[in-house]
């Protein structure tokens, strides 16, 4: 038993140096790490994205995307809004050289309600966007609260066009 605790117990001061080195080293990994990861993509896409001058991949904020929008389809359900539910849908979306929407998928919402909200967004068309003098594919997400009961004081309803 004495033994197993004088290994235990034994480390010398070389070691205990190392501890502080590897947490600044884990630290600085981390960081690079972190700073290299790029968005994660709505769907299977290789090609040139919207990229800030520091090479950071521009994604438009949800307000930013509905003031880019040129074309917006609402919901074609008329079960969603026939329903009592309160529910914020997190739209990913990646919109074409064309400004139409390569593809949309949600990220978050209550799950009867992703398919129909995903179907108009991919309808929805926007503000193309130019990177070196060329038309380019740009992320962005969108936000929707949709609502039919307890809603607070403002009435929101189940609508894509606020």
């Amino acid at each position: 038993m004495r033994n197993v605790l004088f290994l235990l117990a034994a480390v010398s001061n070389f070691d205990m140096r190392l501890i502080p080195l590897g947490c600044v080293l884990f630290s600085l990994a981390s960081g690079a790490y972190g700073q290299t990861l790029q968005p994660s993509l709505p769907c299977d896409f290789s090609g040139p994205l919207l990229q800030t001058r520091e090479g950071n991949t521009v994604r438009f904020t949800s307000d930013e995307m509905k003031k880019r929008a040129t074309h917006k389809v609402d919901l074609d359900s008329p079960f969603l809004k026939k329903l009592d539910f309160s529910s914020t849908i997190i739209v990913s979306v990646l919109v074409g050289t064309s400004g139409r929407v390569v593809c949309a998928k949600s990220i978050s919402g209550i799950p009867f309600a992703l398919q129909p909200v995903e179907k108009a967004v991919r309808a929805w068309t926007f503000k193309r966007e130019k990177q070196n003098g060329k038309f380019i594919d740009y992320l962005g997400q969108l936000d929707f609260l949709l609502c039919n009961t307890d809603c607070g004081d403002e009435a929101w309803g189940v609508i894509l066009l606020r």
